[in-house]
């Protein structure tokens, strides 16, 4: 092999093992969506693992583990297949029975397909439908019998050179089948992500971001059930075959009905949620 060659095998190696992917599905937050898609002929398998914890009164935790799969069926089209369960502890919190037990979430599948890449149009544009089975809800484990179905639209920039991303979600969910963890049968609920993120190393990502969310009972958007904000910062790492994540989102604001606390909600929100992500690319 001729010196060029080596100075060339050798710099692709060292680029290979210290950037991280740019043509992949990876999740530089904990909430907040990027417009990527997976290469063709390419899959993903996630672990998400989620503790919800704290509420006005009481003890409070919410386990939440989340695995799937996702498979590129072209370089802008791709499909996801996902298992959630959860665990719940809960101790002296209010209109909650103490409890420790585990419950199974149900089943969700998504697509995404992506318009624009940031990487070669300049902005990333996506859209994710969704669609899922809720067996028991997320509060506490209440049976339930929920159908969902949904859509988000994602925005991605990148600026100087790809190390800092920007990302933008916005979305909604339809569902039905509340009743009987729920005094109503259907319900909309809206989303809006907003993640900034820096590569401060190779393969080291530091950002932070802010996520609102509102749920409207019977499709009715002038009976209010509650609103929050989310806010807080996110640590990425990716190596060339598996990547990591880890968030933190406090509840900085809230409102809700007959809330106990000025400017919180803790009916159906918590006071902290904690996220660790992980994906291997195959």
């Amino acid at each position: 092999m001729k010196k060029h060659q080596q100075i060339l095998l050798l710099t692709g190696l060292i680029t290979g093992l210290t950037l991280s992917p740019v043509y992949a599905d990876e999740n530089l937050f904990g909430y907040t969506r990027g417009a990527e898609t997976l290469p063709k002929g390419h899959y993903d398998l996630y672990q998400f693992t989620t503790l919800r914890a704290g509420k006005d009164e009481g003890v409070y935790r919410g386990w939440d583990a989340e695995t799937e799969i996702e498979y590129g069926f072209s370089d802008k089209f791709q499909a996801s297949l996902a298992l959630n369960n959860h665990y719940f502890k809960t101790s002296g919190v209010p209109d909650l029975d103490d409890a420790s037990h585990f419950r199974f979430g149900g089943v969700e599948a998504a697509a995404k397909y992506r318009f624009k890449s940031p990487f070669i149009d300049g902005y990333g544009l996506a859209i994710r439908p969704e669609i899922g089975f809720v067996r028991y809800d997320d509060v506490d484990g209440l049976l339930e019998h929920e159908l969902l179905v949904g859509a988000m639209l994602i925005y991605q920039h990148n600026f100087r050179d790809d190390t800092v991303v920007f990302s933008a979600n916005a979305g909604f969910d339809f569902t039905w089948g509340k009743m009987p963890a729920e005094q109503y049968d259907h319900e909309l609920l809206l989303d809006g992500l907003l993640g900034l993120s820096y590569r401060f190393a190779p393969g080291w990502f530091i950002g932070g971001e802010t996520r609102i969310h509102a749920e409207f009972p019977n499709f009715d958007l002038s009976t209010h059930e509650h609103s929050v904000v989310f806010a807080g910062p996110s640590l990425h790492y990716a190596a060339q075959r598996w990547w990591a994540t880890a968030s933190w989102a406090y509840q900085v604001w809230g409102n809700g009905v007959d809330e106990p606390i000025h400017h919180k909600t803790y009916a159906e929100e918590v006071r902290n949620e904690y996220r660790l992500k992980i994906g291997f690319n195959f």
